[in-house]
């Protein structure tokens, strides 16, 4: 991860370590900001929210993590791949990495793109059990 930073010329601060590093440990439950803020206060209690908003910014413009919205909440992840986000009525968000899915769902993107004029960014699909 340290070797995307550098790439984008994005110094490597204690901060923005840490930010990934909680970032890699918290990466299967797609945290909120509120989730990795109070996990970086533990280790760093005197961190800033600003501080710590103003990073996972950066990381996201610079496209080295992702961020979607799920229930009025920013969430992060740092997969890069393409994927689906399924997320159970509430419950986890996990991720699908199955080709047949992607593959369906890159014709759903194309079609509503392409008929009805909806650019997206990042696809969550939401499930009720």
């Amino acid at each position: 991860m340290e070797e995307k930073l550098k790439e984008e010329k994005i110094k490597i601060t204690p901060q923005r370590r840490e930010i990934i590093r909680r970032l890699e440990e918290l990466e299967k439950t797609h945290p909120s900001f509120n989730q990795i803020y109070q996990s970086i206060k533990e280790t760093q209690p005197n961190v800033s929210r600003s501080t710590v908003h103003d990073n996972l910014k950066l990381l996201v413009e610079r496209g080295i993590i992702r961020s979607f919205n799920y229930k009025g909440e920013t969430r992060y992840e740092m997969s890069q791949e393409p994927h689906v986000n399924l997320a159970e009525f509430n419950k986890n968000i996990t991720d699908i990495k199955n080709e047949k899915i992607n593959k369906m769902l890159d014709e759903i993107v194309h079609i509503l793109n392409k008929e009805e004029g909806i650019e997206i960014k990042s696809l969550l699909v939401l499930v009720e059990k």
